[in-house]
């Protein structure tokens, strides 16, 4: 796989070439554009960490897409370590969804990344920490399912989303979405206070996705527990 980030028409173009056709579904995933046989995003040159997000791509691109593609070992566990201890002290509007969340009640998914949603009045605050890991910057979306998105990269990747819409309830809640945002729990995980979903939220994320496999493990759960 080859990864190249390079200044593009006043742009700064993040490609990927030269890869197993394994990895294409991942790109896609990933929002990547296609031209030729290329993968490709375009950001901002005056991006105030791009500098700092050309090398970390340019170094562990690779690395996340393996992991995006469960192609090699995803240490989500570390990662969500290290990502509570560098917030940890700061005034910061956080939860966790996702898979993630699932594992932390115990119920044993797969996680190939780590989903966190923020308050958007902490992006700034976030970029500053966590300016060394960016792989991605994080940027209004203009639109999107959420207002501002970016990725980390810190031992495994790290979705970072604000302000979540409206429309990611619509027809049912989900685990990412306003509803999910006012009827956090919290649980308690390797010393730290994580808040995250109600399960049932999870639940109707997966159904919407049809993840077979995910909905009889979380079904599974809840009828253990009731």
């Amino acid at each position: 796989m080859k990864i190249i980030t390079e200044e593009f028409e006043g742009k700064i173009r993040f490609s990927i070439s030269n890869f197993d056709l394994k990895y294409q579904e991942i790109f896609k995933m990933c929002f990547y554009s296609e031209s030729n046989g290329v993968y490709y995003k375009d950001f901002s040159v005056d991006y105030q960490y791009i500098d700092n997000v050309r090398k970390n791509f340019e170094l562990s691109a690779v690395d996340m897409f393996k992991q995006l593609g469960y192609f090699s070992e995803i240490p989500w566990e570390d990662a969500l370590k290290l990502f509570c201890q560098k917030i940890e002290g700061y005034d910061i509007d956080w939860w966790l969804t996702g898979s993630c969340a699932s594992c932390l009640r115990g119920i044993p998914l797969k996680p190939h990344d780590i989903d966190i949603m923020v308050d958007s009045k902490d992006i700034h605050l976030i970029e500053n920490l966590f300016a060394e890991y960016l792989i991605e910057p994080i940027v209004n979306t203009g639109g999107w399912l959420t207002k501002d998105f970016g990725v980390i990269f810190l031992k495994a990747r790290i979705d970072i989303a604000s302000d979540p819409v409206e429309s990611l309830d619509i027809p049912i809640p989900i685990d990412c979405g306003p509803t999910a945002k006012k009827n956090l729990e919290t649980i308690h995980w390797e010393g730290f206070d994580i808040r995250i979903p109600p399960l049932e939220l999870q639940l109707n994320a997966n159904k919407r996705r049809k993840r077979v496999d995910r909905i009889k493990l979380i079904e599974s759960y809840i009828a253990s527990i009731k």
